[in-house]
């Protein structure tokens, strides 16, 4: 599996294109994790244990850019800013089918069932979660979209895409009939926007998608 690559790093932050495949953080099994790698990466030049703060996640089959904290300082503002939905992600989807639509926006309430998110049924206490998407091209029998995710629910677009009758390409956890030969599915976080933690300006970061499928289907 290939390392993460690093895309920006100063005294207090540090922003990576992680691989899909790679998990954000240990769950007990001998699977890779960025949280590791980056502990790692920061100890070379720092006598004993670097602090590393996880301020969000991506799921395994996913990849594109990550922030970590380097300090407790960046942890607790850039937290502040995921909770307060301050941060701007924007995710590409590769998604099997068409949409009825150029664009669209999707608010429901959802809850986890088990490894599955899906939609609260009538009486359950769900989370609001709220997308934006765009189609960018079609692809045959595929489409790639835009997603500008406004809420942080655990597999929310996946869910959410695949409820409106899209399952992300390879995702055949949520119906995709597209599989694929690797670890990653047709999602990609393209670019993370934040306020610096201790400048104080807004930043951007890009990654473009891998060149591995389903990614190698876009051309």
């Amino acid at each position: 599996m290939p390392a993460p690559t690093i895309i920006y790093e100063d005294n207090h932050l540090l922003v990576v294109q992680k691989p899909p495949g790679r998990l954000a953080q240990p769950d007990g099994s001998e699977r890779p994790d960025l949280l590791t790698w980056a502990g790692a990466y920061l100890a070379r030049n720092k006598p004993g244990r670097a602090f590393v703060g996880l301020i969000h996640r991506l799921d395994r089959a996913v990849g594109g850019v990550m922030a970590l904290a380097k300090t407790s300082k960046a942890a607790a503002r850039l937290g502040r800013e995921f909770r307060e939905r301050r941060i701007k992600k924007l995710y590409l989807a590769l998604v099997t089918g068409s949409p009825p639509d150029s664009q669209g926006r999707m608010g429901q309430y959802l809850v986890r069932d088990g490894a599955l998110t899906r939609p609260a049924r009538s009486g359950e206490a769900g989370a609001l979660a709220v997308l934006n998407w765009r189609l960018k091209r079609r692809l045959g029998d595929l489409s790639l979209l835009e997603v500008d995710l406004e809420t942080g629910f655990k597999h929310q677009i996946r869910a959410q895409l695949a409820g409106l009758g899209l399952p992300v390409a390879g995702d055949v956890r949520y119906r995709s009939p597209l599989a694929g030969p690797g670890p990653a599915i047709g999602l990609w976080a393209r670019s993370l926007t934040l306020v610096h933690p201790v400048r104080r300006e807004e930043l951007t970061f890009t990654a473009e998608p891998a060149d591995l499928w389903p990614w190698s289907l876009v051309g």
